[in-house]
């Protein structure tokens, strides 16, 4: 019977085996629809010897969190929320890194592949998928949900030397290493009141001094949400916020009228929603997009995704993994060109990549 690692000298000897072991396979599970932070339930750890299901909830997993910064290679699949957990509990990123869904991309897999699938389609492997959607918090965790959980790390080595092998055959070993290098800067995972906008897209159909005050309300809600460790939706619900941007409340009797807020969020929470639309800037801090490209940006947006559409093509991979739909149009509305810019997309793009970017920025700066 498998059995959770619950006992702190336990948690030291499996750091100092990750520490000396050429490779580290590695998942966690977690929860948080009751809550703004996740909660690490349950980290999976491979080495060459033995699988360890690490229990958490009674540890200090820094000294985990110290040995997966180590020198040897961190094999995830889709291993970005794990990332961000990690680090959010042990101050630490695991480096270096190798994402196998990131590897199978690069090798013409679907962008977004699943560890199940890929372990089918790479490794002949069924794994059972009948634990995904389980509460991890509980103890004790079942048997089948620790034999799942071992699973999710079990064929990760297999996967990596798989996909090495294609990726130094194709020559794209290096894409790899610089993709997986991105996730290691710790900024990636920092709270960005930007992104935070980005999100809410419908924002630009507002007019400029409700885009401003709904998202003061969005910027608010969200340091609410963080300090009560509670779901945004749980604190004031989108619609909501937009509503107050919208039609601004006079005050405690024009909230009670509006539909989304119940006596006791009033109560709570009113004099604080009021004092946002009172102090709220004239114009937004972080201008919206435009909901819709105009003729020009769409003329560039256009040109750049046929590129991008092309290169994949020759290369046999998926357009996304270029660069997302999203992303472009964020582009030709004036955003960074980011790693479109640089590294190995920017060599696939080329001339022609070079200077549809470079007309691009010279047209927002014109605008500017």
């Amino acid at each position: 019977m498998t059995e959770l690692l619950t006992d702190g000298a336990a948690l030291t000897a499996l750091a100092a085996a990750i520490t000396a072991a050429p490779w580290t396979g590695l998942d966690t599970e977690f929860v948080r629809e009751r809550t703004y932070y996740a909660r690490l339930c349950l980290i999976q750890v491979a080495t060459p010897d033995t699988i360890t299901l690490v229990d958490p909830l009674p540890l200090d997993i820094a000294p985990l969190g110290r040995a997966l910064a180590g020198p040897g290679i961190k094999v995830l699949h889709a291993g970005r929320q794990d990332l961000e957990l990690l680090l959010q509990e042990t101050g630490a990123l695991p480096a270096p890194l190798f994402d196998t869904q990131m590897a199978a991309a690069l090798v013409g897999y679907d962008e977004q592949i699943g560890y199940a699938n890929l372990v089918a389609q790479l490794l002949k492997v069924d794994l059972a998928k009948d634990a995904t959607r389980t509460n991890w918090a509980a103890r004790p965790l079942s048997d089948r949900q620790l034999a799942y959980a071992q699973d999710d790390v079990r064929h990760l080595e297999a996967l990596r030397a798989a996909l090495l092998a294609e990726l130094e055959r194709l020559g794209r070993s290096a894409w790899l290493v610089e993709d997986c290098a991105a996730l290691n800067d710790p900024g990636l995972y920092r709270f960005s009141p930007e992104q935070l906008v980005r999100r809410y897209r419908q924002g630009a159909n507002l007019s400029v001094p409700a885009q401003a005050l709904f998202q003061a309300l969005l910027l608010w809600r969200e340091d609410a949400a963080r300090k009560a460790n509670l779901p945004r939706a749980w604190v004031v619900a989108d619609a909501v916020l937009w509503d107050l941007a919208a039609r601004p409340p006079k005050g405690h009797a024009d909230l009670a009228q509006r539909r989304g807020l119940d006596d006791r969020q009033i109560r709570r929470l009113g004099d604080h929603l009021l004092s946002v639309v009172q102090e709220a800037p004239d114009r937004p801090l972080h201008p919206w997009p435009a909901a819709r490209l105009d003729p020009d940006e769409e003329r560039l947006y256009q040109a750049l995704a046929a590129l991008i559409d092309a290169r994949a093509q020759t290369l046999g991979i998926q357009g996304g993994v270029i660069g997302s739909r999203r992303t472009l149009k964020e582009v030709a509305q004036g955003a960074a060109p980011g790693n479109l810019a640089r590294g190995w997309r920017a060599e696939v793009l080329g001339t022609e990549g070079e200077r549809l970017l470079a007309e691009i920025a010279e047209r927002h700066a014109d605008a500017a």
